[in-house]
């Protein structure tokens, strides 16, 4: 028979199994970290270190998949697709902060920042876009990845310059790169519409807005500037505010239009979609929302 184990031949397995299930976590292997845990665990299930890194990285890896199932998907669709990414993306948020409260080391961390750059720039929360993308472009190493995410929350703020830096540095490596041409030519249309009419400015929202938040702006600004209340005020103030209530329905006329305002957004010229053949410039209605007249009170 075999001699029995003893005490210090029993801790120092245990030791063995924990701090191989230590070095998996710090590499970014959860399964075998927490596989050597467990084994840990079943040997002394009051083993304090194993236990504690146990709870943080199931918490960790729940958080991370919760996440990850709810970050936003580059598809094509109108305002319901947008809108269930933007829902979903303010959900992932949640997870990606409680995952990150776990304070896990650096690899899971770049993950983490790019799922939360692209939840922001989603959401186009500038400041936030910028912040997590840069971090992701730190602990990821100035990757194409890191770059690309960095050059688009450098749009979304309308960084042009920076943007249009991250992409040349990366057709520096790669000269046929199909993405960074494609941002570079985004951000010369972007800069061509700079001086142009700002449809968003003239409603008083952000490039964020729901459909909801849209219609309540439009209406409040086309209340505020329709002709009948200046019938008797003085002719200068009058065509002033024709001139404005007009720039408001071309305004709502493009942006609660979801293919023009996609367009839009992407820097094309809305007007030339139009002469190309759009029907909606001489059927607009100003003060209609989806086919129900909104009555104004002047009070």
């Amino acid at each position: 028979e075999s001699a029995p184990r003893s005490t210090e031949d029993v801790d120092s397995d245990l030791e063995k199994l924990y701090r191989r299930g230590k070095q998996f976590y710090v590499v970014g292997n959860i399964e075998l970290a927490i596989r050597h845990y467990r084994e840990a665990l079943r040997s002394d299930p009051d083993h304090k270190a194993s236990k504690a890194d146990y709870k943080k990285l199931k918490k960790l890896q729940r958080a991370m998949a919760e996440a990850e199932s709810k970050l936003p998907r580059t598809v094509e669709g109108g305002r319901k697709v947008q809108l269930e990414q933007r829902e979903n993306a303010e959900t992932a948020l949640k997870y990606l902060d409680e995952a990150l409260a776990v304070a896990p080391p650096a690899v899971y961390r770049a993950e983490l920042f790019a799922h939360l750059c692209k939840c922001h720039t989603t959401l186009k929360n500038g400041d936030k876009a910028t912040h997590s993308c840069a971090e992701h472009k730190r602990l990821d190493g100035g990757s194409t990845g890191s770059r690309l995410y960095m050059a688009e929350a450098h749009i979304l703020n309308e960084q042009f310059d920076a943007a249009s830096g991250e992409y040349h540095s990366i057709l520096e490596t790669d000269e046929n790169h199909r993405e960074s041409r494609e941002g570079l030519q985004l951000i010369e249309k972007l800069k061509r519409r700079a001086g142009q009419v700002d449809y968003y400015k003239i409603l008083g929202i952000g490039r964020s807005a729901t459909e909801k938040e849209l219609k309540r702006a439009y209406h409040k600004m086309a209340v505020q500037y329709h002709p009948d209340k200046y019938a008797a005020k003085s002719e200068a103030d009058a065509a002033e505010a024709d001139k404005k209530f007009k720039e408001i329905a071309r305004a709502y006329e493009v942006l609660g239009d979801e293919e023009l305002r996609r367009k839009y957004d992407l820097g094309e010229d809305p007007d030339e979609q139009q002469q190309g053949g759009g029907q909606r410039g001489g059927n607009f209605r100003p003060m209609h929302h989806g086919g129900q007249r909104v009555h104004v009170h002047f009070g």
